[in-house]
């Protein structure tokens, strides 16, 4: 079964804070904006629009979805990842999702097929699939099978939490690493590893001059 994909998305004026001590905020805005535009590209290859869904409290952030024909969910439970990705899961499985990918929004080089693939592991496992950060510490992806129930425990040490929240609710953690859904950029050290930033802020900086 195809599952669904929920993205969680921030403000655009207040995402990727730790990067204020190199870009101009309008430039981090842009920045904030590109991410959610590519991974939106993304879901429309897979799992597509019908059966891709963003969560944001930011008015900019649903037009943007909207726009590109994906399904939007107004978050109303206060700030926060953890709150975000519960409700979000809440309501898609209303609308009708069984399977659903939770995934971060600020993954630059992922692909289409890193999500089949992500797909194809939790048919295989039967268990909840947890992707880990490039420092496997951190969580960047998450796939909860039909009827299964996860405690998100995103922050310091998520990675680990998640794996524990798995076994507690009965579902085997099955660990997935990809590279491609594993980078995300969070420090300036990150916008130095990614190939692409060079030439996608000096166009964003031109832009806001």
């Amino acid at each position: 079964m195809t599952p669904w994909l929920l993205i969680p998305v921030k403000a655009l004026d207040s995402g990727k804070s730790r990067l204020r001590t190199v870009l101009a905020d309008d430039t981090r805005r842009a920045l904030n904006e590109f991410f959610l535009r590519r991974m939106l590209a993304t879901a429309q290859q897979f799992p597509g629009s019908a059966r891709t869904a963003v969560i944001s409290e930011c008015d900019r952030v649903l037009q943007i979805a909207a726009a590109c024909g994906v399904q939007t969910v107004r978050q109303t439970s206060g700030p926060g990842l953890n709150r975000a990705a519960s409700e979000g899961m809440a309501k898609v499985r209303r609308r009708g999702a069984r399977a659903v990918l939770l995934i971060a929004a600020d993954l630059p080089t992922l692909r289409p097929c890193d999500l089949r693939e992500l797909a194809d592991s939790a048919r295989r496992g039967g268990g909840i699939v947890i992707c880990p950060d490039k420092h496997r510490t951190g969580t960047n992806a998450i796939l909860l099978p039909r009827d299964a129930h996860l405690r998100f425990r995103f922050g310091k040490g998520s990675f680990l939490g998640h794996c524990s929240e798995a076994m507690r609710a009965g579902f085997p953690p099955i660990v997935h690493f990809n590279a491609r859904v594993a980078f995300d950029v969070d420090s300036p050290q990150d916008l130095v590893l990614w190939p692409g930033a060079r030439g996608l802020l000096a166009g964003a900086r031109a832009t806001n001059a």
